[in-house]
């Protein structure tokens, strides 16, 4: 028994000293492996199977590899490899491997890695990139561009950046929009709005066509490009733009009122050719289907008598050229009160034309007010605007309602 009991004793010893000695021996077993597959991940493979798996060292190691000579490069792809062993559904993974095979050269190999990644990361913006960046790297733009455009589709956020290297290919605008856009077409108006912002109005036009052939030109976008003709000072190309775009919604644009929706039967545009008015305190502004001088709407303004107004109320731009002009609108008042009523400002973009009509007040039925005025030189852009100008009166908080309706400027 005494012998059983010794041969037991001597057996947990031994244990007890194999498993201190692996214990004591362990730290040093990871470091060399660690150390040893930098240049050896076969080495390390075997080693991780039984003891350590360390993948953050062996995608270290290649990273730091990557930027060496060819030799180097080549160990860089046998780790990457093997992290990919590991890892087979990662597409980033892949994309690693991608860029790894594309450092040597190896571009059919790069190629089949990203579009792997792609098929398991379809909506990664990172992946998407990556796949980009891949064949912007081999000079393929118009693919570079398609999945760019694809990681537009999963990650709007990103859309400045990427619309700032459409701008910048080489290839040309109408490019960026065939195989960038995808025929999105919020994206492909935020890519419009971009244009406007950062090209130069070549590229805008060219911009504007394809937009218009693929039906996705809206009234919207028309007030922004004629905004962006307006600032040029391209007044017949924003004309032709308006004509086209939304001027057929108005049978009186042009035949021969000048002033596009003079009758406010639809709702203002808020810029391009159209009223353009702001939110202003203690004043409301809004068309009014319950009282018209002529048709079925007119644009009421309504003063809360909060506030001594000194504004311009509304605006309308209009493209006059050189000639006669008669300006005509018609004004009803309810109780408006103080000494300052409403009327109209006509100023054009040299300031050689600065003039304004009488102003009403109190109670009127519709009544025209009128300016006649000279246009010399070349086409100019006309600011009309609908003012009231500050009481110096201890009352001067104006309160009441106006009415207006069938704005003409016409040229004899």
């Amino acid at each position: 028994m005494s012998e059983v009991h010794d041969g037991a004793v001597d057996k947990m010893k031994k244990i007890w000293a194999i498993l201190g000695a692996t214990l004591a021996i362990f730290p040093n077993i990871r470091y060399l492996a660690d150390l040893r597959y930098r240049v050896d991940p076969a080495l390390e493979r075997s080693v991780c199977r039984s003891l350590v798996c360390s993948d953050t060292v062996l995608l270290d190691a290649a990273d730091r590899l990557s930027l060496g000579d060819k030799e180097d490069k080549a160990i860089a792809v046998a780790n990457l490899r093997e992290a990919l062993r590991r890892n087979v559904a990662s597409p980033y993974r892949w994309a690693d491997l991608g860029q790894a095979f594309l450092n040597l050269d190896q571009t059919a190999e790069a190629q089949y890695c990203f579009m792997r990644a792609v098929e398991l990361g379809p909506r990664i913006p990172p992946i998407l990139w990556r796949t980009a960046r891949f064949y912007l790297d081999i000079q393929d733009i118009n693919r570079s561009q398609e999945y760019l455009g694809r990681m537009l589709e999963a990650a709007p956020d990103y859309k400045d950046l990427v619309f700032g290297l459409y701008l910048s290919s080489p290839r040309g605008v109408v490019d960026s929009f065939e195989f960038g856009i995808r025929r999105q077409g919020r994206v492909a108006q935020d890519y419009f709005r971009y244009l406007l912002g950062h090209a130069p109005s070549e590229d805008v036009g060219k911009a504007w066509s394809w937009l218009q052939d693929h039906s996705l030109a809206d009234s919207g976008l028309a007030v922004d490009y004629v905004d962006f003709l307006l600032k040029k000072a391209q007044y017949p190309l924003a004309t032709e733009i308006w004509i086209r775009s939304v001027g057929r919604e108005d049978d009186a644009y042009l035949r021969p009122n000048l002033v596009f929706n003079g009758g406010f039967e639809r709702e203002p545009l808020q810029g391009g050719l159209d009223w353009s008015f702001s939110k202003i305190n203690g004043v409301k502004i809004r068309r009014d289907s319950t009282g018209a001088f002529s048709g079925s709407s007119s644009l009421q303004i309504e003063f809360d008598g909060a506030k001594n107004i000194d504004s311009n109320l509304l605006t309308h731009s209009v493209v006059a050229n050189p000639g006669r002009h008669h300006f005509r609108a018609w004004v009803r008042t309810s109780e408006l009160t103080t000494d300052e009523g409403i009327g109209f400002r006509l100023v054009d973009s040299s300031a050689q034309i600065d003039l304004q009509t009488a102003r009403l007040t109190g109670i009127r039925d519709w009544t025209p007010l009128d300016l006649e005025f000279t246009v010399s030189g070349p086409p100019r852009l006309l600011r009309i605007e609908v003012v009231r100008q500050s009481s110096q009166r201890l009352d001067s908080k104006i309160i009441g309602r106006v009415w207006i309706d069938d704005v003409s400027l016409i040229q004899r």
